[in-house]
């Protein structure tokens, strides 16, 4: 009996430690796949698909072609070699962001992106260069764009689906899948909303907003804390952190909408 009770305790640390993720694979996921490297999950996890894409870059670089994470290659690819926080210890071997799913490109897109970075693996996207204050004629103030964010976030946090997508405007650049059109939207909150059930969003810096360099669109920055649970799963998980968001907005009408967003995790 006694020895049952301990298989039992050791199989469920077991299953509680699987649940958790690579820090340092899901940096180096991050890294890659902004450099048009990577394309799948980042969810901290070791697969085929990221051992090609690092044999990509280490060949690129002149390195010794391994697709492992050696000293070189994390120094070439600025992966945080510092003490890592309980937070990222316990983040769980899942996509936690929207934008942490693998790339959705239409195949002609990814080919042009592979080719750009087999040629300068050095090239890696970051956000939008803050540009210069928004025209008068948009009519936006930092208190109306405050509540347009703070709104989105209230809504991001319901199980509606068509209250947290009536704030897009169709096609949107959205996150890493390029320009998509509102299905692709749809599923893809609907799949978030399943994954996590419970979601809580914290504004946790003024939001800042600058002129996109194209007429009648404007950038909005700002950095949130996020909470996600998700209790009713045969693994049960949770995860919290804070993120960096871009979104371009544009007018229509009385109304704001966003045309791109992005959004990039940070780390304590």
């Amino acid at each position: 009996m006694m020895r049952a009770i301990v298989y039992l305790c050791l199989v469920l640390i077991g299953s509680a430690v699987s649940l958790r993720a690579d820090e340092k694979v899901r940096q180096v996921q991050e890294e890659l796949r902004k450099r048009n490297l990577y394309f799948g999950n980042v969810d901290g996890q070791e697969s085929l698909e990221l051992t090609d894409a690092l044999k990509r870059y280490q060949r690129r670089k002149g390195f010794e072609v391994t697709g492992a994470v050696d000293n070189e290659t994390a120094a070439s690819l600025h992966i945080e070699s510092a003490v890592i926080s309980e937070k990222q210890q316990n983040l769980p071997d899942t996509p936690v962001l929207r934008s942490d799913t693998a790339r959705a490109l239409p195949e002609p897109q990814r080919t042009i992106l592979e080719k750009q970075a087999e040629e300068n693996p050095d090239l890696a996207s970051g956000p939008p260069p803050p540009a210069e204050a928004p025209a008068p004629g948009q009519n936006l103030t930092p208190e109306r764009v405050t509540k347009f964010v703070a709104d989105y976030l209230r809504d991001a946090e319901k199980e509606d689906v068509p209250a947290q997508i009536k704030y897009y405007a169709f096609p949107i650049e959205y996150f890493d899948h390029g320009t998509v059109d509102k299905h692709f939207v749809v599923q893809d909150t609907s799949d978030y909303v399943k994954r996590w059930p419970e979601r809580k969003y914290t504004l946790i810096e003024p939001v800042r907003f600058f002129a996109s360099g194209n007429e009648n669109e404007t950038t909005v920055e700002f950095t949130i804390a996020f909470e996600l649970r998700s209790p009713n799963r045969t693994k049960k998980y949770a995860a919290s952190g804070r993120t960096k968001n871009w979104w371009t907005l544009h007018p229509e009408g009385d109304e704001l909408k966003i045309i791109a967003i992005r959004e990039q995790r940070l780390r304590e």
